[in-house]
């Protein structure tokens, strides 16, 4: 598992429909859930939108890059506690 150096994060609400996203069941299909963060990577000028993926009752924030499809962000890189 490898952790993300955030730079930067912003708020940027995410306005598509989250159903799109879950199972049946409630939980987060592979591919995660879209959250309100993005943050910016260390030797990146873009935007990543920071996803959720739940498969039990806690859930684990991550970005896609290019290079590595599960990068974990903490949550604390996100400014959700500011």
């Amino acid at each position: 598992m490898t952790y993300a150096n955030v730079t930067k994060s912003k708020v940027s609400y995410f306005n598509g429909n989250h159903r799109n996203y879950m199972t049946v069941a409630g939980y987060t299909k592979r591919c995660g859930v879209p959250t309100n963060f993005m943050v910016q990577l260390e030797g990146s000028n873009r935007w990543y939108r920071v996803m959720n993926y739940c498969n039990s009752n806690s859930g684990t924030l991550f970005v896609k890059t290019k290079d590595n499809p599960f990068l974990v962000v903490n949550s604390w890189d996100t400014g959700y506690d500011k």
